[in-house]
C-alpha cells in the first residue's frame, strides 16, 4: 500500500559576499551537551533543525526564477507555487536562496516544527523570508 508523505519547504532570500560567509552562517555546531546552534537557526527562531534537509544556491540577477529553483530538491513539486512569490525586484537585492525542508509520514517526522513557520510572526531578519509551501509525495 502506497502512502503519501507531507512535505514543507521554507524559503529565504539572502545576500552573502562569498561562499565561506554563507557556509559559516548556515553551519550547525554542537556544544559538549549535544545541543545544536547556528546563526541561521537563531535568526529564524529554530532551536534545532536537521541540516541534512537544508539547501542553498547562489544566483546572479540575470537568472530567471525558474532557473534558480530548478536545482533544488523536490522543486518539481513546488516550483509552480514558488515562482510567483519571487520576482526580479526581490532577486535583485539578493544572491542566495535557502531551502529548509520538513517531512511528516508514517515513519515519523523530520524538522516538523517548520510546518508552523507559516503562522509565526515575521521578525526583522538579515534576509527575506519568502514563505512556506506544502506538498505531498507518494512513499515508495
Amino acid at each position: 500500500m502506497k502512502t503519501k508523505a507531507q512535505y514543507i519547504v521554507a524559503i529565504w532570500l539572502a545576500n552573502f559576499n562569498h561562499e565561506e560567509e554563507l557556509c559559516n552562517y548556515l553551519e550547525v555546531t554542537y556544544d559538549e551537551d549535544g545541543n545544536s546552534q547556528s546563526e541561521f537557526g537563531n535568526a529564524v527562531g529554530l532551536d534545532h533543525f536537521d541540516s541534512d534537509f537544508l539547501e542553498h544556491a547562489s544566483f546572479n540577477n540575470t537568472m530567471q526564477p525558474e532557473d534558480i529553483i530548478s536545482g533544488a530538491s523536490f522543486s518539481e513539486y513546488f516550483k509552480e507555487d514558488l515562482t510567483p512569490l519571487i520576482n526580479h525586484d526581490s532577486l535583485a537585492a539578493h544572491n542566495t536562496i535557502i531551502f529548509l525542508y520538513g517531512k511528516q509520514d508514517i515513519y515519523g517526522a523530520i524538522n516538523e516544527h517548520i510546518f508552523s513557520l507559516a503562522n509565526m510572526p515575521r521578525k526583522q531578519l538579515p534576509f527575506s523570508f519568502i514563505g512556506t509551501i506544502k506538498f505531498e509525495i507518494e512513499n515508495q
